[in-house]
């Protein structure tokens, strides 16, 4: 029998994350574990982000950044992006009941910068104001699309480089009709850059 190194490895990661987040939640209260199913087709399921630190290294973070989580669940992102200094970190999410608790796990970080929005994507008004964004395959390609030609949209009316932090990208095709450039890559994450 052969074993393949590349789903042992993801295997290994997902239980590690598994058991890390059930220690945030033990010792600190942030309820950042479980999987809940979306009802919705075009939705995904919630069940977290993989690690972002060790991305968010890789950048150039400044006091003047700010990151949109797009499909934020409970919040896990943030946490991690809480620990960068980011001059904002925000998150939207469509579950009411997710937002609930991710607005929860927002209070108990106690950080200022961190603000939670309970609303579809595809209406969002404010992507201009974010020059980072990360997604972690909340949606069918359909409605990445629509995101995707938002955030386009936004950069006529603020000019910046905007960076993607995309995790599980399964809907990559959808960037690269827009002439977003792909400068890294590392199953299961990709950054992308625009403008």
């Amino acid at each position: 029998m052969m074993i393949n190194v590349s789903d042992a490895l993801m295997y290994f990661k997902y239980y590690t994350k598994t058991i890390y987040l059930e220690i945030l939640k033990a010792c600190k209260g942030l309820d950042y574990t479980g999987r809940i199913e979306s009802n919705i087709s075009s939705l995904r399921g919630y069940e977290g982000c993989y690690p972002i630190k060790r991305l968010l290294k890789k950048l150039n973070i400044n006091l003047e950044d700010r990151i949109l989580d797009i499909g934020c669940g409970k919040g896990l992102s943030l946490y991690y992006s809480s620990m960068f200094c980011f001059e904002r970190i925000d998150g939207i999410e469509y579950s009411k009941k997710l937002t609930k608790i991710a607005k929860r796990n927002a209070r108990m970080l106690k950080d200022k910068r961190v603000h939670i929005y309970n609303c579809d994507a595809r209406i969002f008004k404010h992507y201009e104001q974010y020059n980072y964004f990360f997604i972690n395959n909340p949606f069918s390609s359909e409605i990445m699309e629509q995101v995707v030609f938002a955030i386009i949209q936004s950069y006529k009316i603020k000019k910046r480089r905007i960076i993607v932090i995309y995790q599980f990208p399964f809907s990559i095709d959808v960037f690269r009709k827009y002439n977003f450039k792909i400068i890294y890559k590392n199953f299961p994450n990709v950054i992308l850059t625009f403008g």
